[in-house]
């Protein structure tokens, strides 16, 4: 963590509150983080890692999507609303005199990413994307990586179907998804796992609506090869929910796109190493701007 002040604050946006924390120098370039989990995530674990990218002149900032952590719980739930949401906060805390931002999304977050990138291309100058897909369809590779089931004594094939459909209550959210902490990393610690599901903020409403007919089947595939923006994709080798084919195709369908995979990581591979993600994004940001 860098040694500026994180500020902390509520923003009212498109008749939401947004929880957000932003650190750097205020005439920094403007970097958006973007969480993963439907209806789980939050933006405490991105924002950790790329925090440290203020301590090279960048203004970070992270908050949680409407109906996901410490934000309102208020409708629609959906892919464009985030979009929009992000670009209002765009507004809020751009420079002034600037209109562009770098996203960086992991995830769900990286799904969202890359709505936004083609709907709001001209107000991006960047475009960062860890452990992603263009469509839905990653969810077939996910299943066929599930060779990692027999290290899960309390999970199910049907516990995972859950993950990518719908949830009956919260707290069958919150036990499936500890069940399945352990496909997540590479080295899974049992006692961190259980203190970080009693903590997060389980929205069963949210994932659920998220995951709706209406949204489930995104898929860019089509549109991607007109994208403009400078990309950087990385991922963990061991990736099991958006494996690392998912981050090649990615990088075949961006015209100006680079790959990096990192050996010996999972899913969240900017937690498991975080001074390696944050010096690649940095090298990638430096050669696009110089």
């Amino acid at each position: 963590m860098t040694d500026e002040k994180i500020i902390y604050g509520k923003a009212e946006v498109n008749e939401a509150t947004l929880d957000y924390c932003i650190i750097g120098p205020a005439n920094g370039p403007l970097v958006i983080t973007l969480h993963g989990g439907r209806g789980f995530g939050s933006k405490e674990g991105d924002f950790e890692v790329y925090s440290r990218l203020a301590k090279f002149g960048y203004k970070v900032l992270g908050f949680d999507f409407r109906g996901h952590g410490k934000s309102s719980f208020t409708p629609p739930f959906t892919f464009s609303q985030i979009v929009d949401d992000i670009d209002a906060m765009r507004k809020k805390f751009i420079n002034a005199g600037d209109k562009k931002c770098i996203i960086i999304g992991g995830s769900f977050g990286g799904f969202i990413a890359q709505k936004y990138a083609l709907t709001y291309p001209e107000n991006l100058s960047h475009l960062i994307l860890r452990g992603t897909a263009p469509s839905y369809h990653h969810e077939e590779a996910a299943f066929i990586e599930l060779k990692r089931l027999p290290n899960l004594p309390i999970a199910s094939v049907n516990m995972l179907e859950k993950v990518f459909s719908k949830f009956e209550s919260d707290e069958e959210m919150r036990l499936v998804m500890f069940a399945l902490g352990p496909l997540y990393s590479e080295s899974y610690d049992a006692d961190a796992g259980l203190r970080s599901c009693l903590e997060t903020r389980y929205k069963a409403a949210s994932h659920n609506q998220l995951y709706s007919e209406q949204e489930k089947y995104f898929d860019y595939r089509q549109e991607l090869p007109n994208l403009k923006i400078p990309t950087f994709i990385f991922d963990g080798e061991e990736d099991w929910i958006c494996p690392k084919s998912q981050s090649e195709l990615l990088h075949k369908l961006i015209p100006k796109s680079e790959l990096y995979i990192f050996p010996n990581a999972n899913h969240s591979v900017h937690r498991e190493f975080p001074d390696l993600v944050v010096e690649r994004i940095r090298i990638f940001l430096n050669k696009e701007t110089n």
